[in-house]
């Protein structure tokens, strides 16, 4: 009997074409050869593993790797590397990696998972822990590690949200720059340090930035320039202070897009009302808020609403501001709210 590794290359190719993803990995351990044919094919003539989801993150306390795979249907697949045991644990199954280095053995496993995939993920999230204080700990090494194989993978992440947390600014530029900018829409930047502040240039720079509409960060930026904000459809991010003359350009740039949707911006302080009341006029107050409305351009129905937050204390202590999309009411009610909050501007 031939066996499998003796059959013409076009059939091997057939087999592998018609298996799933699991049952390809499962031939590449039937022998050495065989490993070696599966992985020198071309990614084309490979399966889709399909995954909707995919995490990658630390655990400090166990020191451990886990990276999850969640499927269309809601299954997901679990690998944890742990340091301590140097194992790898596969849905339950325990493999000991013996004198293998645990941070390779786990990049080589995304590679080889990341080679299956063709579809789009729906999100994808890198979490990594703070080790500095741990040289003699491998997974010091792992974001620096993860950049590298992105990069020699040649191939960007198909990925429709990404999040990202990590420890320092230069983390953030492990992951961020290989993913598909041209795939990516909602970018999501954390840090495990609560503490942590930032200057932005360098992100703001990438592709994947420029091209991202939806911005969600929970570390304030400083230094922040407005202009590296004003593309995005729907932000939500931690600001030391915002001046009244750059939510004068924000509200120029969104009175002027139709797809424009909310922008929060939490600042420690903000101390010029009395510019922002020159620039917009008077303000309604809800005793929360003081609030503006104005016109979006080439629309009847919409309003932009800026609400700048206070402290109900004497003196007041303005903090949080809103913006956002609402609909004006119609009929009688339409006319009783425009004349007494609506502010028609386009300039």
């Amino acid at each position: 009997m031939t066996s499998i590794i003796e059959m013409p290359e076009l059939v091997m190719e057939k087999i592998i074409e018609f298996a799933d993803f699991k049952a390809v990995l499962t031939l590449r351990h039937v022998c050495r050869d065989f490993r070696n044919f599966i992985d020198d094919l071309n990614d084309s003539k490979l399966p889709d593993s399909k995954f909707a989801k995919i995490g990658i993150f630390t655990e400090k306390d166990d020191s451990k790797i886990i990276m999850d795979f969640l499927h269309p249907d809601y299954r997901f697949d679990r690998l944890e590397y742990s340091e301590m045991e140097n194992s790898r644990n596969f849905n339950g199954k325990i493999t000991i990696l013996e004198n293998a280095n645990i941070v390779d053995v786990a990049i080589r496993d995304l590679q080889l998972i990341l080679k299956f995939q063709k579809s789009n993920f729906g999100r994808s999230y890198f979490y990594f822990a703070d080790f500095r204080l741990q040289n003699d700990s491998t997974f010091y090494h792992l974001p620096t590690k993860l950049s590298n194989m992105l990069n020699v993978f040649g191939r960007k992440l198909k990925t429709i949200e990404l999040s990202i947390r990590m420890f320092n600014k230069s983390n953030m530029m492990t992951v961020l720059p290989f993913a598909d900018p041209d795939t990516l829409k909602i970018l999501n930047l954390s840090s495990s340090r609560g503490d942590m502040e930032i200057g932005i240039n360098e992100i703001a720079k990438t592709e994947q930035w420029k091209k991202a509409e939806t911005l969600k960060c929970s570390f304030r930026l400083l230094n922040m320039n407005v202009e590296y904000i004003s593309h995005f459809l729907s932000i939500d991010l931690k600001v030391d202070s915002i001046r009244a003359r750059d939510l004068d350009f924000l509200k120029k740039t969104f009175i002027s897009s139709s797809k424009f949707e909310r922008a929060f911006f939490d600042s420690v302080f903000f101390n010029e009302n009395e510019e922002i009341s020159n620039l917009w006029g008077p303000a309604f107050d809800s005793q929360l808020a003081i609030i503006w409305y104005f016109g979006i351009k080439d629309s009847e129905d919409k309003v932009l609403r800026i609400e700048i937050f206070y402290y109900n204390m004497i003196p007041r202590l303005y903090y949080s501001t809103c913006f956002s999309i609402i609909v004006a009411p119609r009929g009688h009610d339409r006319v009783m709210y425009l004349s007494q909050r609506f502010t028609r501007s386009y300039v």
